[in-house]
């Protein structure tokens, strides 16, 4: 009987190391110097990204990258006095790079517009720490006339809505832009114009500014003192004050404070010593200084949902009908100037949709508009003639 033939129609044989191999390819069979950088060339890393959304936690989320539980709390461990990931934020991404063995590698999360925390997988420890977020950076200056509103005249202006934000929040401590901006205001700003991988990256750091309200005029110069940036006048006076001016951004007076008023509910003249800020329902309410809850919960009196917080010996604040509260707070926590308390609402004695705000001083409730609120610290002695030289330098920016 003659032998079986094997026939490998398109195959080449060939003898390598001392054994068999096929090579299914029409063509030279390559040599064996070839085959062995193609065997060893490395797999590009893969990087993977998850958005974080309601109801995420930081093992959910790393689950959706495909990460395990046990694996996803020794990351969250690794970066305790870093970042707590407990803390991710909905609207943020958490990004996962996969290494040339397909495990996880390095998982990075920006938690603000400055800084970017990274954890690396270094021979199977997790390290975090914290990178500063390089941008390309233009400075861009505007000037305006306010005839409606600051917003109004920014964008005229040819200002992108973060930098009109920006500006408003550097006089935050100052001027309430809901209340006090007249027709005929003024304003001028030199500000950072952000770009990243040749892309927009929004709007970076207000370098200088002034504001002319009802004839009364605000400066505003950057200065870094220990690592810190901060906002002065030109005489060196802090413009951080221990209450912002008010505890919405960008938002309508809908009635100003005053002894006596219609109540629209009761139906009879009230004293209304506060401030209502009309504002879509959800719009996140800010505690206007540092603080105790002293308050947190539904009040009978007609405030509805009220949080009320302790600043000190002499002022505390009140926050009335709210729709919600924020995660997380309850009578006792301390909570920083500027922190989320709760969500404008129309619970209790309320028409509609609005924030109702007072401050309280030694026991009496007095207007907040007019109010003289604490200063923050000013320039020292020893920094003084760095400041100065600082604020000349960034005068310039305002020149026509």
């Amino acid at each position: 009987m003659r032998p079986a033939h094997l026939i490998l129609p398109m195959a080449g044989i060939s003898l390598v190391l001392g054994g068999f191999f096929l090579w299914p390819h029409e063509g030279p069979i390559p040599s064996p110097a070839a085959l062995e950088t193609a065997a060893i060339e490395p797999v590009k890393p893969v990087e993977r990204r998850h958005e974080i959304v309601e109801d995420d936690t930081f093992t959910k989320a790393m689950e959706a990258l495909g990460v395990g539980y046990a694996e996803a709390l020794r990351i969250l461990a690794s970066a305790e006095g870093i970042y707590d990931f407990a803390n991710v934020r909905i609207g943020k991404t958490l990004a996962l790079t996969l290494g040339e063995d397909g495990f996880p590698a390095k998982l990075t999360y920006e938690p603000n517009a400055s800084t970017s925390v990274v954890v690396e997988n270094m021979s199977g420890d997790w390290v975090a720490r914290e990178e500063e977020i390089e941008y390309d950076i233009d400075v861009v200056k505007a000037r305006g006339t306010i005839s409606s509103s600051l917003y109004a005249a920014g964008l005229e202006a040819g200002m992108s809505e973060g930098a009109i934000i920006t500006l408003a929040d550097t006089f935050a401590w100052s001027v309430d832009f809901a209340t006090q901006v007249r027709e005929g205001d003024t304003f001028e700003v030199a500000y950072e114009k952000r770009s990243r991988d040749g892309a927009d990256a929004g709007t970076g750091r207000v370098l200088t500014a002034g504001f002319t309200n009802d004839g009364t005029r605000h400066e505003a110069y950057l200065f870094e003192m220990d690592g810190k940036d901060g906002y002065y006048d030109e005489a060196g006076a802090s413009l951080v004050r221990q209450f912002l001016k008010a505890p919405l951004s960008y938002s309508r007076i809908t009635s100003g404070y005053t002894n006596a008023r219609f109540h629209p509910v009761l139906k009879s003249s009230t004293p209304h010593r506060a401030i209502d800020y009309a504002a879509p329902l959800g719009t996140p309410v800010m505690a206007t200084a540092d603080g105790v809850i002293s308050s947190y919960g539904w009040n009978s009196g007609g405030y509805g949902n009220l949080a009320s917080i302790r600043h000190n010996s002499t002022f505390s604040t009140n926050y009335a009908h709210l729709s919600r509260f924020a995660k997380g707070l309850k009578r006792g926590s301390a909570v920083t100037q500027g922190q989320v308390i709760g969500y404008v609402g129309s619970t209790g004695f309320s028409t509609g949709a609005h924030l109702h705000y007072e401050i309280v001083k030694d026991g009496t409730k007095v207007n907040p508009l007019q109010v003289e609120l604490p200063a923050g610290d000013p320039i020292p002695e020893e920094q003084r003639p760095a400041f100065e030289a600082k604020r000349d330098e960034l005068k310039k920016l305002l020149q026509p």
